[in-house]
């Protein structure tokens, strides 16, 4: 089964949001994509696909994009995908007695400095986090004062020059070290082609559970590399 819906922000944007299920359920999977992506990508369709026959249902949600009055990339910044996580959070908390979170690459920051999580929120998993914007900053590029990101192997995306400020700030790491949640309840998932790998060294001294799925790029494109992807979830959703 299948739902759409708008959650209204309090500028007058709105979140559009899509819940599946099989089954009536009070386990909830809230999936967020990273830079440039969107809750349609493959991957996380296929994540929807998967879940929701292991008994979860499972909210995807954009960030940005898509309808008229949808959040922008060219206007947006981490800090309003903080709140946005916040409203979304908290509509789902009474909704459902276990929430678990999916982040995805520049997901992970937009979560870190979300002050209060819900009660009934149990664990976080990152999927190759981006923690560390200086890369991100090197794909950058001002053009006229706009600013721009290039992504490998696609077409420039113009960005707020907030959020660029943001990826300069590159304070994401301190934020996941003082984060209103337990870390042990924490599970980092690396790609193994990509070089997010290169912080484990800090995020073990946070006792923070991570795991590789090697030859797996940022994205999981790779459709053979889903079912460990989604079976490493799983299984640390359910220890």
């Amino acid at each position: 089964m299948e739902k759409y819906i708008t959650i209204p922000t309090s500028n007058g944007c709105e979140i559009s949001w899509v819940l599946n299920w099989t089954s009536n359920t009070q386990k909830l999977i809230v999936m967020v994509h990273g830079l440039t992506w969107s809750m349609s990508e493959a991957h996380y369709y296929a994540a929807k696909e998967y879940f929701t026959q292991k008994w979860y249902a499972v909210f995807r949600f954009n960030l940005y994009g898509g309808r008229e009055k949808n959040r922008q990339l060219h206007t947006t910044s981490i800090r309003e995908h903080n709140v946005d996580v916040s409203v979304v959070l908290e509509y789902m908390n009474s909704q459902y007695s276990e929430i678990y979170l999916v982040w995805h690459s520049l997901a992970g920051p937009s979560i870190v400095s979300v002050e209060n999580f819900p009660a009934h929120l149990q664990k976080i998993v990152f999927w190759d986090p981006a923690f560390d914007t200086s890369g991100t900053i090197l794909r950058c590029f001002e053009k006229n004062g706009i600013w721009f990101f290039y992504p490998k192997n696609w077409k420039n995306i113009e960005i707020s020059q907030e959020m660029y400020k943001e990826f300069i700030e590159n304070n994401h790491m301190n934020q996941l070290q003082k984060i209103n949640f337990t870390h042990t309840n924490m599970y980092i998932i690396f790609a193994g082609l990509c070089d997010k790998i290169h912080f484990k060294n800090q995020t073990d001294q946070m006792w923070i559970e991570w795991y590789v799925v090697e030859w797996a790029n940022h994205g999981f494109t790779q459709e053979w590399k889903y079912e460990e992807l989604f079976e490493r979830t799983l299984e640390f959703i359910e220890k």
